[in-house]
């Protein structure tokens, strides 16, 4: 068997293996506003219905019935380390379609402007370790607060009485920079894209214009998508990113390989295949045709012309064009939780400035592996070709699950 044809087994094999990562990917995301009257504290908690179905095998009851006694548990308030009870008791409200809203009201000992309550939100983090919840608190007089909850970071102490246009702005901002280190690290594909990306480099100018490339193309989209300039589709996005990761992944196995014009016929004959199957009733699929179409006229005119040299020369434009679809898919994290709109530019700032420090860990961390592995040169060839085929194989089956599986 030829190295080609080895690679093309391992890429097989290695989709197959993915299907829990390719799961993981699914983003979970929850959001509460708070308003405060005297002593009473009044929550509206929204949720996407496909979160809540976690619940239905704990409780064995319905979605809705199953999260209102998950949010009975996991949420308290406390004022002066006192309980304030739920004077009304937790209960379903109308939602838009594919969400659910629970409210609720705590009663505080005291009148919460006199003294300062503490929120602790614990739910779903039991079940999923990298689940976020937003919640923002309307404060009487005052410019509102914003919170982000985490795994590590359940509980809050609402601050009162100093909340002016500067610290809120500060606040904001730094929270959302911790919200886009969190998202980048969590983002599976968004790495698993970089390490692509970085496989054939062999000098640090070329990391520094392969990351200057996807920073600008990211950066372009997350902006225009997070300020309404542009809408793009969530389904296509997350389907174009998956098929990012195994075009870049494929031509890495071009380039080491001299077999560019065999792989691009094959890509572009799953391509075509995906198009046929689009066009009939076999598979329902969530991806236009002309979508397929465009793909196909894409990689039959780049990858044929790919070799070893060419690649990392254009790799740096190719990260700025994959970067623009990558930043759509930051912006839905920030389209689902919503910004502030009194700082809607801190906010979108910090966001994007904690993507770039991620990112920045993520690169300095695949470039130490890499001078590591350049200590013992029967590495230098093998794991480049155990990493693409393995990132070729994980791209397409996001692709192709992306295209015909249930939104996510």
């Amino acid at each position: 068997m030829t190295s080609l044809n080895k690679l093309f087994a391992m890429v097989i094999f290695l989709a197959g293996s993915v299907v829990l990562p390719a799961e993981a990917h699914n983003r979970s995301q929850s959001f509460s506003s708070w308003s405060i009257h005297e002593q009473q504290l009044s929550l509206v908690f929204t949720v996407k219905e496909r979160e809540a179905t976690r619940f239905q095998q704990t409780y064995n009851i319905g979605i809705e019935a199953s999260l209102l006694s998950h949010l009975k548990q996991t949420i308290q308030v406390t004022q002066a380390s006192l309980n304030c009870p739920v004077s009304n008791e937790f209960r379903a409200m109308t939602a838009k379609p594919g969400y659910l809203r629970i409210a609720a009201t705590f009663n505080c000992p005291e009148v919460i402007e006199n003294s300062a309550p503490s929120i602790e939100i614990g739910s779903f983090f039991s079940l999923v370790s990298s689940h976020i919840h937003y919640a923002r608190i309307a404060m009487p007089g005052q410019v509102p607060l914003e919170y982000l909850f985490t795994e590590s970071h359940q509980a809050h102490s609402i601050v009162l009485g100093t909340a002016n246009w500067s610290t809120s702005l500060q606040q904001a901002f730094l929270q959302y920079t911790v919200l886009g280190i969190e998202h980048i690290f969590t983002g599976i594909d968004h790495i698993a894209f970089l390490l692509a990306l970085l496989l054939l480099l062999r000098g640090i100018r070329d990391v520094i214009w392969l990351v200057s490339g996807f920073t600008l193309g990211h950066s372009i989209t997350l902006s225009l998508a997070v300020l309404g300039w542009v809408t793009p589709e969530p389904v296509i996005v997350e389907a174009l990113i998956g098929f990012t990761i195994a075009l870049v992944a494929a031509e890495n196995i071009s380039s080491r390989t001299g077999a560019n014009r065999q792989i691009a016929y094959v890509a572009t004959g799953v391509l075509i295949l995906m198009l046929l199957l689009s066009l009939s009733s076999a598979l329902n699929s969530r991806l236009p045709a002309i979508t397929f179409a465009g793909l196909i006229l894409f990689t039959i005119s780049y990858l044929p012309s790919t070799n070893s040299v060419g690649t990392i020369e254009t790799r740096p434009i190719l990260s700025l064009a994959f970067g623009l679809i990558h930043g759509f898919g930051f912006a839905s994290v920030l389209q689902e939780v919503g910004l502030p709109p009194e700082q809607l530019w801190p906010a979108l700032l910090g966001f994007n400035i904690g993507v770039e420090l991620g990112q920045l860990l993520i690169v300095i961390a695949l470039w130490a592996g890499y001078l590591w592995l350049r200590k013992y040169k029967s590495l230098t060839t093998i794991v480049p070709d155990i990493s693409s085929a393995l990132l070729c194989g994980l791209g397409l089956y996001w692709f192709i699950a992306r295209s015909y599986g249930p939104a996510f």
